[in-house]
Order: C-alpha cells, then structure tokens, then sequence
C-alpha cells in the first residue's frame, strides 16, 4: 500500500475529530429530534436515497455518528427524519481522504454488498492492494437493478463520487476491462447498467476542483491580512492572540504546502481536488441519457466597500468556513497544466468554488428558475445536469451548517427529495 503524510496526517485527523464527536454523546440528547411533514402525494417513485459524504467525512457506521451527525451536524439526526418522513435512506463510510476512485469502489461494494475491487489497471499503475474490504451478504440496497433504482445525493467531493459511480454503472471502464482477462473484472466496470441510477444530485459538489490548494500567494496574502486584523484587536489578550496567530500560521502553512504542490500525493482526495486533476478525471466520466442530474450550487462572497475583492458575506458565513473564502476569492492564477484560474473561480462558498458546483465542463447543463419543489419535477430533463438557482450560503449549509448550525439546508434536500420522487 502506498503511504504518503498528507493521507497519513488527515486520517490521524479524521480519527481525532470522530473521538470528539463519541465525547459529544451525551450531549447529543439535548438536541431536539427532526422531524418532516413530505408531501407525497406528487410521487411516481420511491427509490432508495443514497447519501455520500464529501472529504474529511463521515456516515452512519462510523464511530461517534450518535454524537455528532454529518448529516444534520449540531441540528439534530437530518437522516432519521428524512426516513420517519417516508423516505429509505442509506450512508455509507468510505475513504474521507481517499481518491474519487478508489472511494466510489468502495461505494458500489457497500451498496452492493461484495468485495472492494479497486481494478487491476488503476491499482496496478497507483501501487496499492486492487481488493480491499468484503462486503458479501452485507448489502445496504439487497435489490438494486434496473427496476430497483437508486437516487445518489453527495456533499462536496461525495458529489464526484456519485457522477463517477453512475458513469461506471453506465459505460464501464475500458481500462479494466482492457487490462483484466482473467475473468475478475468487477461488475462495476462492465457498463451496461445505466438504468441503476434515477437522479444524481451534487450539494456544493466541486466536479471541477476548487483553487483553495492550488493559490499559494492568495493563501500567504489571506495570512497577512488576518493577522494584520488579529493584531488590531486590542480588547484580545496578547496571549490569546499569539495562539491564534499559530493556528493561523499551521493552517496556512499545510494549504501553501498543498497548493505548491509539495505533499498532494496521487490517488489521494486531495490531489483529485486540484483543477488540473480533476479535469483529468472528468474525461473518463460520461453523463448516462437515462439519469436526472442536479446541481445545488453556492457563494457566500460579497464585494468589499473598502476595496472592491470579494470577502466573506457575513450574514451567512459559518466562522470557520468563512475565514476560508477571501483565500479562495482571490484566486488569479494558473493551474499546473496552463488552465487559468482566473476571476471567474473567485465566487466561492468558503471551500468550492461557484463555477466547479455547477457541472463538469463541457457537460450538458440545463438553468432551473427556481428551488427544488415537486412541481419542479415536470422541468427537469434526463441527461444534462439541471442547475438549481445559486444559494446563499457556506460549504456546509447543505448538511445544517457547522459552527453556525442552520437547518434551512436540511429543509432545501427534503424538497429535493419531493421532487425527486415526482419524477417520471
């Protein structure tokens, strides 16, 4: 297997951030339940609902879930309320800081319920085990085909998972199966099974990247501009003070490390996340006729009155995401194969940038005029991703927002869900 530090310190991190959440358990009956009144009376369908997290996530069969929920986050079980509403509901854990491959491999197995296969070509070429985990007779959809459908909802990079499972699903990998005659190649490679999938729908997805790990001088400027900030706090005490300049100094160090390039191994989420690379990959992912694709896109920047360059707008920034969108609007750079990266990348919800959540480039797209309803349903067209009116909100609105908890996102995916199921 093949080790790198960015993985290693971001798994270490994951573990940590899932051992605070157990220490939150007892906390967590404080929140009040959710709970949904869904309209089902527009509904043609009923499929399952598959819900995929994004980077740095986690779901339902991780350790410390009951503490503190990704999907829901400080709000409450988004999850629970979704299912006592009517709705079937599955989430799965896969790799929070693994590769768009190798997480959708694990995806389908979950789903599926059968034995991690990685592929023999991409295993082979990124130097890693091709099999992982077995999932046999542990199926979280136990029928799932063409008459058995499923609905894929991803946050953030659990988006790209989704438009890649349902690719796969449609097409196959002709890498594989060029590369494997031995009579292994996986089902998941194969192609043929468009009909698998009814809807993919991408909450603030970055199909295309995001800038925020590849502007190395808008992060060094993001950092002197902070502190410049920090400092003119006089009513902060100067100890409190030097201990977020070190935070700030830590976090800024890793993104310039990354946005230079330095630590962003391969087959890692990470790497997939820079422009170039993701490009890269959008070139082995085809949009399937037969699925519905949706959009939720997002920004929370607004025009500064002092200078012009957008900041954080905020009335509706999260106070830790937040401090990360003037990084990501003041991108004016070119990614590593030329690509400019120029002030149409700027608008940004704190982590992804406007222009990445709407569609891969050069995909089909299709502008809706209004926010998901089931009325909505008879606008939406098969292959070609239908894009919702842009948002006001951080990165994580979708899910209930974090340090600014919000359940107005929660609301926003269960109308998506009415929706979804008044398709034909």
């Amino acid at each position: 297997m093949r080790f790198d530090y960015l993985t290693w310190f971001f798994r270490k991190f994951n573990a940590f951030v899932l051992a605070v959440f157990v220490l939150l358990i007892p906390f967590s009956k404080l929140k009040q339940p959710l709970h949904y009144d869904a309209d089902h009376s527009a509904d043609k369908t009923n499929y399952p609902f598959v819900f995929v997290h994004g980077f740095q996530g986690w779901n339902e069969d991780a350790k410390g879930y009951q503490g503190m929920q990704y999907w829901g986050m400080f709000n409450g079980d988004a999850l629970r309320g979704y299912r006592e509403a009517g709705y079937t509901c599955v989430a799965p854990m896969i790799d929070p800081v693994g590769s768009v491959w190798d997480r959708t491999c694990e995806l389908y197995a979950k789903l599926k319920g059968t034995r991690v296969d990685y592929g023999k070509a991409h295993s082979e070429a990124c130097g890693h085990d091709r099999y992982g985990e077995d999932y046999t007779g542990k199926a979280l959809i136990p029928t799932w085909d063409g008459a058995h459908k499923v609905n894929l909802i991803g946050h953030s990079l659990g988006g790209n998972n989704c438009i890649l499972l349902a690719s796969l699903l449609a097409f196959g990998a002709e890498a594989e199966r060029a590369a494997t005659t031995d009579g292994t190649l996986s089902e998941l490679f194969t192609g043929g099974k468009g009909d698998w999938v009814h809807s993919v729908t991408g909450l603030a997805a970055v199909y295309n990247g995001t800038s925020l790990f590849v502007n190395h001088q808008a992060v060094r400027d993001t950092e002197r501009y902070v502190k410049e900030k920090l400092a003119e706090q006089k009513l902060i005490l100067p100890l409190t003070r030097a201990l977020i300049g070190k935070s700030i100094d830590g976090v800024s160090d890793l993104l310039a490390d990354i946005s230079s390039g330095t630590v962003a191994a391969p087959d890692t989420a990470i790497y997939d996340m820079q422009p170039e690379h993701a490009a890269e990959l959008n070139k082995q992912i085809g949009t399937a006729e037969s699925v519905y694709y949706f959009s939720e896109v997002q920004d929370a920047t607004m025009p500064s009155r002092v200078d012009g360059h957008l900041i954080a707008d905020p009335d509706v920034s999260d106070p830790i995401i937040g401090l990360l969108v003037p990084i990501i609007a003041r991108t004016n750079t070119v990614a590593a194969d030329g690509t400019p990266l120029d002030e149409t990348w700027q608008a940004n919800d704190g982590c992804a940038n406007v222009v990445s959540q709407r569609a891969p480039f050069g995909a089909p797209t299709a502008e809706l005029d209004e926010a998901p309803s089931a009325a909505l349903a008879a606008k939406a067209q098969r292959g070609v991703y239908n894009i919702f009116p842009t948002v006001r909100a951080t990165h994580m609105w979708p899910i209930g927002d974090f340090m600014k908890p919000n359940p107005d996102g929660l609301v926003y995916v269960l109308h998506l869900m009415e929706m979804i199921n008044a398709l034909n």
